[in-house]
């Protein structure tokens, strides 16, 4: 047996599309013309879970902004400078039915120098002994991959309630603002790995024997990306 290991491998797939007409050739003979006026997804964008990404995403922001917000507020207000700041969450079963807040680290950053330690610092302490309800969820940790804004939005509490009232599909990336897909899915054939808003910390695809088009695809822990403020877009970054 053969093995391929692939670890947040992806290939980019869906597009939105608003107030288009696309006209396109159809065997060669007949002319088919496409027209909306909404924002929809792409059938297979997310692996074909558009929904059901939605919804992880809404679910954990109801958690952020009653459990987490609160005590983030003054804080972060002293967070000096413009721009945004991806925080990483790391959560692991508590065996209790919830997932328990872990570790915490920053990725990319467009805050002046010295100000992501700030924000860290302040997050940490608003996240520390906070946890959700798995709901059902498999597996052992539930990574979150957050861009959170700097400074807060002074209409935080409307954009908060305009996104659970979203569908999805507006904007681009995984909350609407360009925040990047960090998580793999198993999808397509022959299986490989995807970048995805929501699904998997790992993706691992197995050829079920040497130079077959059949694979096996399994997956890790739980994983989302997104943002605070906004759910997935029309078309997903990476």
């Amino acid at each position: 047996m053969s093995f391929l290991n692939i670890s947040r491998s992806a290939k980019f797939l869906g597009r939105g599309l608003m107030h288009c007409a696309v006209s396109a050739a159809v065997m060669a003979l007949m002319i088919t013309t496409l027209s909306c006026t909404t924002a929809q997804p792409a059938p297979d964008l997310e692996g074909g879970k558009f929904k059901e990404s939605v919804a992880a995403q809404k679910r954990i922001n109801r958690y952020f902004h009653s459990k987490v917000v609160p005590n983030l507020k003054t804080c972060w207000d002293q967070v000096q400078g413009k721009g945004t700041i991806e925080m990483q969450y790391l959560y692991e079963d508590d065996a209790k039915g919830g997932w328990t807040f872990k570790t915490l680290k920053s990725g990319k950053s467009t805050l002046p120098r010295g100000q992501d330690e700030v924000a860290v610092a302040c997050m940490q302490k608003a996240v520390t002994a906070t946890s959700f309800p798995k709901e059902g969820d498999a597996g052992a940790s539930y990574f979150i991959d957050w861009n959170w804004p700097v400074p807060m939005p002074p209409d935080a509490e409307q954009q908060f309630g305009r996104m659970i009232g979203s569908n999805g599909g507006e904007g681009g990336g995984c909350d609407g603002n360009g925040a990047s897909a960090r998580c793999v899915t198993c999808s397509g054939s022959p299986l490989t790995c995807i970048y995805v808003c929501v699904g998997s910390d790992t993706c691992q695809v197995q050829a079920t024997h040497p130079g077959g088009f059949n694979s096996i695809c399994t997956e890790g822990g739980k994983c989302a990306s997104g943002g605070p403020f906004g759910v997935v877009g029309g078309f997903i970054m990476y």
